[in-house]
């Protein structure tokens, strides 16, 4: 596997850049970690490795592997890094220990934190999130559907859901990494578990997370329909800027 060299911008890398991609997918039927199917000629994963290369501020790349996938991610790594620092990190049993174990890994002080599934990630986003003067924040979109919530014992509708108090979270998040590491260590000691990191840190540390608005493009793919859709949005994804083929 090998791809024409991506070029590094030249401002002084200071973030550690953490990349979820330990899962094994078991919602998407696919028949291995939906982190390696292949979109538009790359693994799923490389799209975000692509766009943590391009960015300025990324000093290093710290990914999870699935167990029995180490070598495969190894040789992704080493085919889109286009010589970027990089540690394969093993995937824990949760999505949270998963996250904890990069953050431990991570040797910036600032860590942003995103996830192999969400592949529509571009430079400007990152540096948004990263350039921002909040040392917590996240992208959050407003969401466009009515909600309600449900007896799950009896399949009852109980009663409606604001949709102007309740955001989509996405990713990617940005961290101070200590702030992170005493979010997952309060939440692992009082037995807490979360889905994702921003609020886990607001509940963990009382310590804010900006919100920035997200974009309707930035899905995560999850279930086989979302395969389809993110192959008929990639063909314009990059049409300002081909990503980079390989044999």
């Amino acid at each position: 596997m090998s791809l024409h060299r991506l070029t590094r911008p030249h401002p002084e890398p200071q973030v550690s850049f953490l990349l979820l991609s330990g899962g094994v997918g078991a919602r998407s039927n696919h028949h291995e970690p939906k982190q390696f199917y292949k979109l538009s000629g790359h693994p799923m994963v490389a799209h975000s490795i692509i766009a943590a290369v391009r960015t300025p501020n990324v000093a290093e790349i710290v990914v999870n592997a699935p167990k029995g996938f180490e070598e495969r991610t190894r040789e992704i790594m080493e085919a889109y890094c286009a010589g970027l620092p990089y540690k394969i990190i093993p995937a824990g049993a949760t999505r949270q220990e998963s996250c904890e174990a990069l953050v431990a890994a991570a040797e910036k002080d600032v860590v942003v934190l995103h996830e192999a599934a969400r592949p529509f990630i571009k430079v400007d986003m990152l540096s948004e999130l990263i350039e921002n003067d909040a040392e917590n924040a996240g992208y959050c979109l407003a969401i466009s559907f009515s909600m309600c919530r449900i007896n799950t014992e009896t399949r009852l509708v109980k009663r409606g859901v604001s949709r102007e108090k309740v955001f989509d979270i996405q990713l990617p998040q940005k961290f101070a990494r200590d702030t992170l590491l005493a979010a997952h260590a309060k939440a692992r000691k009082k037995g807490k578990s979360y889905n994702e990191d921003s609020v886990m840190v607001v509940k963990m540390t009382k310590q804010p997370v900006l919100s920035l608005e997200g974009s309707s493009r930035n899905i995560k793919i999850t279930t086989p329909e979302d395969f389809i859709i993110a192959e008929g949005m990639m063909k314009d994804f990059h049409s300002k800027g081909k990503v980079p083929a390989h044999d």
